[in-house]
């Protein structure tokens, strides 16, 4: 697939681009204008307050658009058995944390790992890269960012479908190497996860992967077969030059 303006510049994993919501607020159901109108809005609040923000009028304050500008680098992720996700990335959201996990995928570190979790409607979580998750022998240079933590960095841009969405501990400012691609809405994580990107291709591959398999193991659903992530590939931005 062609794409103007793209050199390939290391060997790691990710996805391109279906257009995202960036506003965050879209309304669930169809229904949404006729439940409005029948005055559900102030009858059931809580419901319609988060499935039917605009024909409730309930939408946030726009955000500051600079923080969803895309950097110039794109990760191009081949998930075995599905096809290929393409991220973009925020670097003025979360510079921090897009320099860290661009650089473990500049060297590889996602290469044959997987996704251990996929919550139908929520996320599909990328593994934190260790031994054993990842199949292939870590080279130290991996092992060695993959043990950095990174700060919090908590902005307004909304856990919509489609956002890239740091894992931590308990801990805000323990974010490693494990991450979500959302799957759908999530306002409980806004501003408690660092948002860092976007799924800019490849929606459908996540829309394929809700319908495997899954078991439920503590508070994680997870797929019952490996799902993973045979290679990723940094492409950076050069202009005018054709893959």
């Amino acid at each position: 697939m062609g794409r103007s303006g793209w050199r390939s510049a290391s060997v790691v994993v990710l996805l391109l681009g279906a257009a995202v919501a960036q506003d965050g607020c879209d309304d669930d159901d169809a229904s949404c204008s006729d439940w409005a109108a029948s005055g559900e809005c102030d009858k059931n609040r809580a419901f319609m307050r988060s499935a039917c923000a605009r024909s409730c009028n309930s939408c946030p304050p726009p955000i500051d658009e600079s923080l969803t500008e895309l950097g110039d680098e794109r990760v191009i992720m081949d998930v075995a058995g599905y096809g290929t996700i393409t991220l973009g990335f925020y670097p003025n959201a979360a510079p921090v944390t897009v320099k860290h996990i661009l650089q473990l995928f500049r060297l590889g570190c996602y290469d044959t790992n997987h996704i251990f979790r996929v919550d139908r409607g929520f996320v599909a979580q990328v593994q934190s890269i260790y031994q054993g998750a990842v199949i292939k022998e870590l080279s130290p240079e991996c092992v060695a960012e993959a043990a950095k933590t990174v700060p919090g960095e908590f902005t307004p841009v909304r856990h919509v479908k489609g956002i890239l969405s740091m894992g931590r501990m308990a801990d805000p400012d323990s974010g490693g190497s494990s991450f979500s691609m959302l799957l759908g809405k999530a306002p409980h994580l806004d501003q408690q996860y660092t948002v860092f990107g976007r799924v800019l291709d490849g929606i459908g591959v996540l829309e394929a992967l809700e319908h495997v398999e899954t078991k439920r193991e503590g508070i994680f659903v997870m797929p019952k077969e490996r799902i993973e992530i045979v290679s990723a590939v940094v492409v950076d931005k050069d202009a005018r030059t054709e893959l």
